[in-house]
């Protein structure tokens, strides 16, 4: 009997379950600041500003003087500053500082060829010799809308046809003549008035012929 008590608690102890052994407790510890090591933020802030203004001496060492330009080579040839040492600087000889012309320089008399400029003033007067309905129907707005669309353009056109013209003085008083008709036949629009409006834009195209005649 006793022996089979004996066995029973011997089997019963192998169920047991056996416990864990224990770990260590994990700490935490902050960090050892070490006597290198910058005590508060003040100093922390204080080394970075010293770090930044020595550099920014470091560059500043290093920097070109005043008036100068950065020199860069690619394959050969200098993309740097136009002010280079040699030939004149301005005028109609100028090679921009370089010691001479290579050929011949291509953009030469280009203010000579007025075509481009002659076919928009031709297209300029189409839109002005075109105002006689809105006029006569007093769509004051759409007149007025159409000369100052073309303007600026016209302007532009007619000073680049003056500029090659023979009689430049007599162009250039018939180019004020019909912009002054112009202004005054805008003001008649402004007003409203139809017969106004009528006896300006006849002046209108009479100075316009007059410049044509001219050019």
């Amino acid at each position: 009997m006793l022996a089979a008590v004996a066995q029973l608690s011997s089997s019963s102890a192998a169920f047991t379950p056996v416990a864990p052994a224990s770990r260590p407790a994990v700490q935490f510890r902050s960090p050892v600041m070490s006597a290198e090591e910058p005590a508060s933020r003040r100093q922390l802030f204080a080394r970075a500003g010293a770090a930044a203004l020595a550099g920014s001496a470091m560059v500043q060492g290093a920097s070109a003087k005043a008036g100068q330009f950065g020199k860069v080579d690619i394959f050969g040839y200098a993309m740097s500053s136009p002010f280079q040492p040699g030939g004149p600087k301005s005028g109609a000889d100028a090679t921009y500082g370089y010691a001479k012309t290579d050929g011949p320089i291509l953009a030469a008399d280009y203010q000579a060829d007025i075509t481009r400029e002659k076919a928009s003033f031709d297209k300029s007067v189409t839109v002005i010799k075109g105002q006689s309905a809105n006029i006569d129907s007093k769509t004051w707005w759409l007149v007025r809308d159409n000369l100052r669309g073309q303007a600026y353009t016209m302007k532009a056109n007619m000073r680049a046809l003056n500029g090659v013209n023979a009689n430049k003085a007599a162009a250039d008083k018939a180019y004020a003549k019909f912009w002054s008709e112009i202004n005054a036949l805008d003001l008649a629009c402004q007003k409203k008035e139809l017969a106004l409006a009528q006896k300006e834009y006849a002046d209108v195209l009479a100075a316009l012929d007059a410049y044509i005649a001219l050019v």
